[in-house]
């Protein structure tokens, strides 16, 4: 029997046309392969108010995560780029108060593992396995767990110089800020001890040296773009005049896995007064570490339990 145009009709409603798949992420130059986890570079991205990334949607977010430090850090009052991560914590305004008044109260607001959040996770979920997709085999093979970040952060707010262990794409949503990125080779830089001991625990463990400010990459980081963040590349941000809302997107790698074991067995040992080799300079004595390391210390994990995000 021959559907009827009224027929048809009700069968559209019932069951939409399915809406093509929207790219997120363009890398037309093939960034991503050439520089993955060695060199930070700009990138053109899809995503920002429109899609609830505002700061009522913030708040909202905010809300669904569990409250506890697994899940949200926030800080309150000036800081300049020394500052370590527990400054602006002692007495603090409640989260949401802080992300309400985010426009005049000089804090940042960090909201973690927000792939899983039931409102804003598909999307953030499709931009993970966007950054693997671009970065091809080599991320692919390497990738342990990912995690989506959501900052929000008042006008002029400065994030402090730090490295990360995880590979990061900053990825900027509402607003804009200067993004300062160092080489993360140098090792004039950041020295092994300093790696050592950010690694084993320390996260302030990298010091800014205000005389090697001339040997950063700074970008001008606006909505709708995002720059990537190699794993060891001391960074440090100063906001624009506006409140910022960006991501972070993060990957543990099991090539970094590996040497974060033997800095933080190398710095337990520094400790008795040993002088031991960097990763890398001797197969031997790194696989030797390895396996001390697997015996003796339980290895931190900056992302907790919560991460589940795989590609």
């Amino acid at each position: 029997m021959q559907a009827t145009d009224t027929d048809l009709d009700g069968l559209l409603e019932r069951s939409p046309a399915p809406v093509p798949a929207r790219t997120l992420i363009t890398d037309p130059d093939g960034l991503f392969p050439r520089h993955y986890n060695r060199n930070s570079f700009m990138f053109p991205h899809s995503i920002g108010a429109a899609d609830g990334f505002t700061v009522e949607g913030v708040a909202a977010l905010a809300s669904r995560l569990p409250q506890t430090d697994e899940y949200v850090y926030w800080s309150n009052g000036p800081i300049d780029v020394t500052a370590r991560w527990e400054d602006g914590r002692a007495e603090k305004h409640s989260l949401q108060d802080t992300i309400r008044n985010i426009a005049s109260n000089n804090s940042i607001v960090i909201l973690k593992h927000t792939e899983q959040d039931p409102v804003l996770g598909p999307i953030l979920r499709q931009f993970l396995a966007e950054v693997v997709e671009r970065s091809g085999q080599q991320m692919r093979d390497d990738v342990v767990v990912g995690e989506a970040l959501v900052l929000i952060a008042s006008p002029n707010r400065i994030t402090s110089y730090h490295i990360d262990a995880e590979a990061n794409y900053l990825v900027q949503l509402v607003g804009d800020k200067t993004l300062n990125v160092f080489d993360p080779s140098d090792r004039s830089l950041v020295t092994h001890e300093e790696l050592e001991r950010f690694h084993d625990g320390d996260y302030n463990g990298a010091v800014y040296k205000p005389e090697r400010q001339s040997d950063a990459q700074t970008y001008d980081l606006r909505a709708g773009h995002g720059v990537h963040i190699p794993t060891g590349a001391p960074h440090w941000v100063q906001n624009g005049n506006n409140v910022s809302i960006a991501l972070s997107i993060n990957y543990e790698l099991n090539s970094i896995d590996r040497v974060s074991r033997i800095y933080r067995f190398n710095n337990r040992i520094r400790r008795y007064g040993a002088a031991p080799t960097a990763p890398g300079v001797s197969a031997w004595r790194d696989k030797l570490k390895l396996a001390a390391a697997s015996r003796l210390l339980r290895v931190p994990n900056e992302t907790g339990t919560a991460a589940t995000w795989t590609p």
